[in-house]
């Protein structure tokens, strides 16, 4: 599927067994799931899908069955940034051959890129392997510690990075965001990264957005974008006060122990979170789900954990 990524894009998960291994086949329940809720636009392997976690083979076969199981029906944008360079030529290969739709990475976090032109040396060739795919950087500073402008990245890589769509900008800097946003008259895509503040997005002039919560709360964003493309932003707003109040508590448990355990209690089993991450406990669970449970944000009725 061809066209800029726009709307609603889930982050998705990685699947694990009980063991901790890859289980690949458990893509097909959460394919199931987002296309249930209407989605049409997936990013695979960031951030939600536990990256830093994943081998690169790993990383490769979970990407095979993205591609596999969306059938033409999503477009599938794959995370290939990783620390080593070369890694991440790898994966950015690997996804151009398989028919990802586009292609992002994040800086490398250990050793860091210190300015723009170290952020663009490091990009350049990632994006070059996947060419023509559409390139984003992915802009997440509260997890990498790289804290350079986006606004001047794009300036800058313009020229130097010739399939540069533009960002994942998971950034709470809004100041920036609108210069992201007004840059080269728009020319660039900026994917708002930051779920419980979408209606500040739309607002900025965002046409996608990436998150996690898409995933499992889909239908409080859609009334969101139908409340704000009709001008009502009091609905908007009392709409994004669910999605804090989700947010809050998924946070309160640990947000992506917490997160996958909702995607059980929706009928999509994403198994556990690895290591150094916890997992909840059968209590824990329960108390989650009580909470939860009288939200109106879901797309099906929870399922109360055994």
């Amino acid at each position: 599927m061809s066209g800029p990524l726009t709307g609603l894009i889930p982050a998705t998960y990685t699947p694990f067994l009980a063991d901790g291994r890859l289980n690949v086949e458990g893509v097909d329940a959460q394919a199931e799931l987002l296309r249930e809720s209407g989605i049409d636009s997936v990013f695979i392997g960031g951030t939600t899908g536990e990256c830093a976690s994943l081998s690169v083979a790993e990383r490769k076969a979970l990407a095979e069955r993205w591609i596999q199981v969306a059938k033409g029906t999503m477009r599938v944008a794959v995370h290939v940034g990783a620390n080593c360079q070369g890694d991440a030529i790898e994966l950015a290969s690997h996804a151009r051959q398989i028919g990802a739709a586009a292609v992002a990475a994040l800086a490398p976090n250990y050793f860091k890129p210190a300015t723009v032109e170290d952020l663009i040396v490091f990009c350049a060739p990632i994006a070059a392997e996947a060419d023509p795919l559409p390139f984003y950087f992915y802009d997440i500073p509260g997890m990498t510690g790289v804290r350079l402008s986006m606004s001047a990245f794009l300036r800058a890589a313009k020229h130097r990075i010739p399939t540069l769509a533009g960002l994942k900008f998971s950034n709470t800097d809004l100041v920036e965001l609108q210069e992201c946003v007004r840059f080269d008259d728009g020319g660039f895509d900026v994917l708002f990264g930051s779920d419980e503040c979408l209606v500040a997005g739309l607002c900025l002039g965002v046409k996608g957005a990436v998150g996690s919560s898409y995933n499992f709360a889909a239908p409080v964003y859609q009334r969101i974008q139908a409340a704000f493309d009709r001008g009502d932003l009091a609905t908007a707003r009392a709409e994004q006060a669910k999605s804090v109040l989700l947010i809050k508590t998924l946070a309160e448990f640990g947000y992506l122990a917490a997160s996958k355990a909702l995607m059980a209690m929706l009928g999509v089993d994403c198994g556990p979170i690895r290591p150094p991450l916890r997992n909840l406990s059968k209590e824990e669970r329960g108390t989650l789900w009580e909470r939860l449970a009288p939200l109106d944000v879901f797309p099906r009725k929870l399922c109360r954990p055994e």
